[in-house]
């Protein structure tokens, strides 16, 4: 008979086997819990006896996965620099940016801030769940990151598990992907009333929302979706608050088609617009085969909901902004360009079949991020309430289409990095482009997600000799770009 520390009895109650928990699951969450509260008091022990960390904690701490996405731009050597205010250089032509927040309308930014109130509404807590709610977060935000592996796969199915997701993330993941979604291509997300529409993982119909606020223009069109998950309780709770969303709005809410079952589940009709959010990083941690194996299988299993030859067909997966989810997200973007498909967004080359940030080892790997600056104030109260404070907002993802005949290359470039201090005093950013990886050398404040004209002038035709990226100088400073690749070569010995 197992028991916790404190010799109290391990059992299921009657609630939780009527929720189809397993006392083997009970029982490893209990002794995942022991083992970080035992880890908490010896890490307050070491600190009141003034003991030095250990180097593999110290190492954990210099390479949480907070950081990785803030080292992601960082050259060997070099040190983050804020950058400096300058005015934008003549020939520095910007075209767009993933995350300007100008481009969500003013109802959409209503609607961010008072989200919370529209949970409520449908979804209310007394005191007592309101009470418990931070803590429940912290242990969802455990299952989802360095627990990952104990979790069940139905654990949206679990009350109290849902009501956190429900009331903390989903409201952060409408707050990313609103900003996203209203800077995506018009012509991407260019859909009429009898396209068919499918969002696979949909939980609490995270995506269609977001989309149905970021895009007004769409709000008015009666798309029909189908939309998936494993857990009915999840896709009830969010076409409840969907609707109360749509009422909010004034407008009509699109039909809702709820599928129970994940990737491969048949449904009636033929799709012309997919969508997945935070779907692959999960039903890939368990599947031990390699990774470009799993992105062709879900390139093909995607690709099954199509129409075989429909020239409008349109697919988005978007992923966490960590290693791993890129990694995945450059070799379903590969997989697809070899069925015929190209990237519309993020990528600003539709032509150029290999990914310049493709996250093998020891090379960059593609994500964006955005501040919470703007993220509404009641839902960072409630980060702070669950110790769970978030300064940036990132993912990974691939917007893609069917191949167009007579594209051509542009000049553009696409940051995709924070600013990094360089030798010499300068900053610079990495970037992504149809010549590859770039180095972009600036005195000029850019920022992850914006895409810009390429100036020819600017290409050096050097490359930086640690990363292997083409080093344009926006600034015009030749000999400055000498001085870095010289200064370059040395860090690398």
């Amino acid at each position: 008979m197992e028991k916790t520390a404190d010799g109290t009895k391990i059992e299921l109650t009657w609630y939780e086997r009527k929720q189809g928990i397993k006392l083997a699951d009970k029982i490893r969450k209990i002794r995942g819990k022991e083992k970080r509260r035992q880890r908490r008091e010896a890490e307050q022990f070491n600190a009141g006896s003034g003991k030095q960390p250990r180097a593999k904690d110290a190492e954990r701490k210099k390479f949480s996965p907070q950081e990785q996405s803030r080292r992601n731009g960082e050259h060997t050597g070099a040190r983050h620099a804020a950058p400096r205010q300058q005015h934008a250089a003549p020939d520095l032509q910007k075209l767009g940016s993933l995350f300007d927040s100008s481009s969500l309308p003013a109802d959409a930014r209503d609607i961010l801030k008072s989200f919370g109130s529209i949970i409520a509404s449908s979804h209310p807590l007394n005191s007592k769940q309101r009470a418990l709610l931070p803590g429940q977060i912290r242990e969802l935000s455990h299952s989802l990151t360095d627990e990952r592996s104990e979790r069940r796969l139905g654990y949206m199915n679990q009350t109290s598990t849902l009501s956190a997701y429900v009331h903390y993330y989903l409201w952060w993941n409408i707050v990313r992907l609103t900003r996203l979604f209203a800077n995506l291509p018009a012509s991407f997300l260019s859909l009429n009333e009898t396209d068919i529409c499918l969002d696979i993982g949909s939980g609490p119909l995270t995506v269609p929302m977001a989309l149905f606020i970021a895009r007004p223009e769409l709000r008015n069109v009666p798309l029909t979706w189908y939309c998936m998950d494993i857990s009915q309780q999840a896709l009830s709770v969010g076409e409840d608050i969907f609707l109360s969303v749509a009422a909010q709005l004034k407008s009509t809410a699109w039909k809702i088609i709820r599928v129970r079952g994940q990737l491969g589940t048949a449904i009636r009709d033929k799709a012309r617009f997919i969508t997945c959010a935070n779907v692959f990083n999960e039903i890939s941690q368990d599947a031990g085969m390699p990774p470009d194996f799993l992105a062709k299988k879900y390139t093909e299993q995607l690709l099954a909901y199509t129409e075989r030859g429909d020239e409008k067909a349109r697919v988005l997966v978007i992923e966490p902004g960590v290693p791993s989810c890129a990694r995945l997200i450059s070799q379903l973007r590969d997989a697809f360009i070899r069925r015929g498909f190209q990237p519309c967004s993020p990528c600003p080359h539709a032509l150029l079949e290999q990914c310049p940030m493709d996250g093998r080892r020891e090379g960059k790997w593609c994500n964006f991020a955005f501040t919470t600056e703007e993220a509404p104030a009641e839902l960072k109260k409630i980060s702070d309430s669950a110790k769970l404070a978030k300064e940036r907002a990132v993912l990974s993802f691939v917007a893609v289409e069917r191949k167009k005949e007579g594209a051509a290359a542009e000049s553009t470039f696409r940051v995709a990095s924070d600013p990094i201090r360089l030798p010499g005093g300068r900053t610079g950013y990495y970037a992504c482009s149809a010549q590859g990886l770039l180095l972009v050398v600036t005195q000029q404040q850019l920022k992850s997600g914006e895409c810009y004209r390429l100036p020819g002038a600017a290409v050096t035709g050097r490359t930086d000799s640690k990363s292997g990226a083409l080093i344009v100088e926006l600034d015009g400073r030749a000999d400055s770009t000498r001085y870095l690749e010289k200064s370059f070569a040395t860090l690398s010995r």
